[in-house]
């Protein structure tokens, strides 16, 4: 994840639409181009010259660039949510901690700089409507996966019955986003990891 994983490379090894992985390499390719240069400045074009495809079976993946940005932000959800597969190990505050170990120890820098795939899709596309409800959609699926670990611990008895697991998940993955802007401007991954062991701290006030 990037949340942590590297971000792909592109491939130099021409790419067919028979290809079995063709979408996922052609999808692979636009995401890092995106990242690196933002999306505008990234065309149709670009994408195929980088995979390796001819313009002509992108097309058969994709009808626009609107289709292939929509795979982006899927493909960069995968990411998160894989690489942070011990949300499902959530089930304590001990399962919790190790959730936030997890998110700052797969970065790959000590000095950034740090950045959140689905963040910075989200800035890049804020001013576009046409991509706000994909994002949206994203993002309550990744707060869905922290609110069912809260749930977890709650019918463990050991979160309050009064807490809203769905309001909690919520604040904590918006201290995600802001730990990764606050590391990055600072160039330290110390601040996420405190930004993320207060929010921590903010959540136990609801421990049973």
């Amino acid at each position: 994840m990037n949340e942590s994983s590297p971000r792909p490379t592109a491939r130099s090894a021409s790419i067919t639409s028979h290809h079995p992985h063709a979408r996922a390499a052609i999808v692979d390719t636009a995401a890092s181009l995106m990242y690196h240069r933002g999306i505008a400045a990234t065309s149709i074009g670009d994408v195929a010259r980088a995979s390796g495809a001819e313009p002509k079976d992108l097309r058969r993946h994709f009808r626009d660039k609107s289709e292939l940005v929509q795979a982006v932000i899927d493909r960069e959800l995968t990411v998160v949510l894989d690489g942070q597969d011990t949300t499902e190990a959530i089930t304590s505050w001990d399962g919790l901690e190790r959730w936030v170990s997890r998110v700052v120890d797969a970065q790959p820098a000590e000095d950034g700089p740090f950045a959140c795939p689905l963040g910075s899709l989200a800035t890049d596309l804020q001013d576009s409507q046409e991509y706000r409800p994909a994002l949206a959609a994203a993002f309550r699926t990744w707060e869905g996966h922290l609110a069912a670990g809260l749930r977890r611990i709650q019918q463990r008895g050991e979160l309050d019955a009064t807490a809203n697991p769905d309001r909690l998940a919520a604040s904590l993955l918006a201290a995600v986003q802001g730990g990764y802007l606050l590391a990055s401007v600072h160039g330290r991954i110390e601040i996420m990891r405190d930004v993320l062991d207060d929010a921590v701290a903010a959540l136990r006030r609801y421990q049973a």
